[in-house]
This record gives C-alpha cells, sequence and structure tokens, in this order.
C-alpha cells in the first residue's frame, strides 16, 4: 500500500488554484443574502473580517460580498452581512489568528475557545494589566460596555495612535473573555461603526453553549479539529504559515503533533520537506 504521504498530488499551482477558488478569493462568489454569508463561513470556518491579505491563505468576507472593486453598494451590503453573522451569533469575531481581525463560524468555535482558555476559568483575571481589569469589572457590573464608556472610567482620550481603552478591550478579546458587536446599523447612508463604538460583553454569557462545548475538549483534540476545520476550506496550507498565523494559540509542536494524528488518520496529506511541507486535506 502506498504511503499516505505520497499518494495525494501536491503540485502547488494547481492546488493554489483550488484554494483560492475555495476560500472566494478568485472569483469572489459576492453573495448578497444572509443565508448564503452563513454558508461562506461555515465552508471555509475561518475568514479575515475586512480585505484579503497578501500571503495569506484566508478568506475575506469583504472580498468575497463586494468584490475586488468593492463599489458602494457591495460595500455597504458587505459590512451589514458582516455585522449580520456577529448578530445571529453565525460568526464570531476574534483577533488572535494572523495579527486580523477575524470571524470564525460557531461550528469551529468551541475548539478556538479550548485552545485559547486552556481550562481557565472566564473570572481569571490574575495575569490581565489594570485597563483590562478595570474593563472587565465595567463589563461585570454593566452586562455591556463600549470604547468610550472605558475612557471615561479610565479618565484617558483616545488618539489614532494610541487608544488605552480599545488595547484594554483587545487584551480581553485575544483571551476570549469578551465578544465583541454586533453594532446597530443606521437606517441611512453607509453603516459606518457609530461613534460610541462597539459594544462588548462576557463571552461565556453571550455564547454560554459555546464555551460549554469547548469544555469537552482537551487541548490535543481541539487542536486537531479546529486545523481540521481551517484545511476543509483552504485546501491545503505549509506547516510553516499554519504556525505562523495560529502563534498565539497554538505552538509548533502542538500544530506538528495534530497533523500527524491527523495523516494517521486520513483526514490529511503531509507532504514535501522542511520549511516546504504542507497539509492537504484529505
Amino acid at each position: 500500500m502506498a504511503n499516505r504521504q505520497t499518494t495525494k498530488s501536491t503540485d502547488r499551482a494547481a492546488l493554489e488554484r483550488q484554494r483560492n477558488r475555495a476560500l472566494g478569493l478568485d472569483p469572489p462568489p459576492l453573495f448578497e443574502t444572509a443565508a448564503a454569508a452563513e454558508r461562506f463561513l461555515a465552508k471555509v470556518a475561518v475568514a479575515l473580517r475586512y480585505g484579503a491579505g497578501a500571503g495569506l491563505p484566508l478568506a475575506s468576507l469583504y472580498h468575497a460580498a463586494a468584490g475586488p472593486e468593492r463599489e458602494k453598494a457591495a460595500l455597504i451590503r458587505a459590512i451589514e452581512l458582516t455585522n449580520g453573522l456577529m448578530g445571529t451569533g453565525a460568526g464570531i469575531e476574534v483577533n488572535v489568528i494572523a495579527e486580523r481581525l477575524a470571524l470564525v463560524h460557531r461550528s469551529a468555535m468551541p475548539f478556538l475557545y479550548a485552545l485559547v482558555r486552556r481550562r481557565q476559568t472566564a473570572d481569571d483575571v490574575s495575569d490581565l494589566t489594570l485597563g483590562a481589569r478595570v474593563a472587565y469589572q465595567m463589563i461585570r457590573d454593566r452586562n455591556e460596555i463600549t470604547a468610550g464608556m472605558l475612557r471615561k472610567r479610565l479618565g484617558v482620550a483616545g488618539t489614532p495612535k494610541s487608544d488605552a481603552a480599545y488595547e484594554a478591550l483587545a487584551e480581553l478579546q485575544r483571551r476570549l473573555l469578551v465578544d465583541r458587536g454586533p453594532f446597530e446599523v443606521q437606517r441611512s447612508g453607509i453603516p459606518y461603526l457609530p461613534k460610541e463604538g462597539y459594544p462588548y460583553h462576557f463571552f461565556h454569557v453571550v455564547h454560554a453553549d459555546l464555551a460549554k462545548a469547548a469544555a469537552r475538549h482537551s487541548p490535543e483534540n481541539a487542536a486537531a479539529r479546529f486545523l481540521r476545520a481551517y484545511l476543509g476550506g483552504a485546501v491545503f496550507c505549509s506547516i510553516r504559515k499554519m504556525t505562523a498565523m495560529f502563534r498565539q494559540f497554538l505552538t509548533a509542536e502542538e500544530i506538528e503533533g495534530a497533523l500527524t494524528a491527523m495523516a494517521a488518520a486520513g483526514q490529511v496529506t503531509l507532504a514535501g520537506k522542511g520549511t516546504a511541507r504542507i497539509a492537504v486535506a484529505t
């Protein structure tokens, strides 16, 4: 019997064309309905919230909905559909993937939550900065806050280069302690973010079912399930790139171990050597 690591075609150019189609990068699907947006996110598992990233094998919701030209009507539709995914809970915004804002489909979210939280309880704030602890306490007291409300409590003014409130809230989001959005879409004009900013609330409260589901997964199981969901949408990826994109919640050793187990189970094919090694979904 042929070795599973060498049987599947790994023609890089062909794989890249297949991946671009699967991720809606070329051509973009230009979906127009909430149902189509959710189907797309469910298929790719992870998508950048805004534009596609050069060299990043990740789908982009704005690109998929509005295309590369982004005419005004298409851009408005992309904003509304992305906000809608967050509103229904089909997509959860995260800031731990490739240093970008991304939406993760709810089906893959328990695995990511398990990897980020590592069984740390939602009330453990011992390793947070002072600003993040203040924000956490405000949410506990009020259920929901905005960056503007936190600025007032901290006594700071936000600037484009420095915003202590956003930094504190981003820290909580990186720990998956809070969920951000959606915002209330205005009735006319382009639906930009309102002046008061996004609402922030506790993740384990608004997504209690996902947090509960995450508790059933060990880090090893969660790593394999998350990578399988990602590769199922992306078709293939170099191990080096996955290590870089997911480094905030997975170590290189964990990725290697998960992919080795997945290859043994027939879920991926591993090919290449050294930094050129790739994993191809089967």
